[in-house]
């Protein structure tokens, strides 16, 4: 299996804007952050987590020309809104591109990409839409997922083989948090170093990570207060953060 993380900064991207370069080094090209997503290779498929603004040119600079199922974290446009993208892919492989996502946002994203999922007069729909289960199949590819607590809505942690993308983190349920033990990889969302209404801190992540001890922990979902360098030091030791374009292979 191979992960791409095709972009790992948080709603903004990162730097903010022109001159607005937060708590960054400028000449470290770690530090320029896409909105997150992450592509996953395996048994001759590629499945992608979310579909962020930035879609169309990660999946240039990954050189992917097919998707074969989308899944979804959540709602807020920083995951959704590239789904317009999505059209070149299906027209390019002549299929309907499936995409998983959880009950309680699903009428909401019909609505909002009617033209997508239904079809609306000059234009076929392209993509399907699923409801979630907590584990299900893509053809060969097991997947497992659970809620987790982001402020106000809930968002989704996807585990496949000993691989879990868990990004807009606050909180976890109950005893899900167990659901991530023995992984080989574990991406996790870090906004900034302190807490925030709907992101846990820097702190709360180690002890996430302190109680799961994956074997190797990337941090994704970045603002520009986070820059790459200042965070690699205060890591422990098999973690760190992650950058647009890096590729680990389980």
């Amino acid at each position: 299996m191979k992960i791409r993380v095709l972009g790992c900064g948080g709603s903004f991207g990162s730097p903010l804007a022109w001159g607005r370069n937060g708590n960054i080094d400028i000449n470290n090209p770690h530090n320029f952050r896409t909105r997150s997503s992450v592509l996953i290779s395996n048994n001759n498929q590629n499945i992608l987590i979310d579909t962020s603004p930035d879609l169309r040119d990660q999946l240039y600079k990954a050189k992917c020309t097919k998707i074969d199922a989308v899944l979804f974290t959540h709602e807020h446009s920083d995951h959704i809104a590239g789904l317009p993208d999505m059209r070149a892919m299906s027209l390019i492989n002549k299929s309907i591109i499936p995409a998983y996502l959880s009950a309680d946002i699903h009428d909401s994203i019909i609505n909002n990409y009617e033209y997508i999922f239904k079809g609306v007069k000059d234009y076929s729909p392209f993509m399907s839409a699923n409801i979630l289960e907590d584990n299900f199949l893509i053809d060969d590819t097991e997947i497992k997922t659970f809620k987790h607590n982001h402020g106000s809505i809930d968002v989704q942690t996807f585990r496949i083989n000993n691989f879990a993308y868990s990004t807009d983190i606050k909180n976890f349920y109950e005893n899900d948090i167990d659901k991530l033990k023995n992984l080989d990889l574990w991406i996790v969302g870090l906004l900034r170093y302190d807490s925030h209404p709907s992101h846990a801190g820097f702190d709360q992540i180690l002890d996430y990570i302190n109680y799961l001890k994956p074997k190797r922990t990337l941090f994704t979902h970045m603002t520009a207060l986070l820059d790459h360098e200042d965070l690699l030091s205060k890591c422990p030791k098999n973690v760190e953060p992650a950058y647009d374009g890096l590729e680990i292979s389980l």
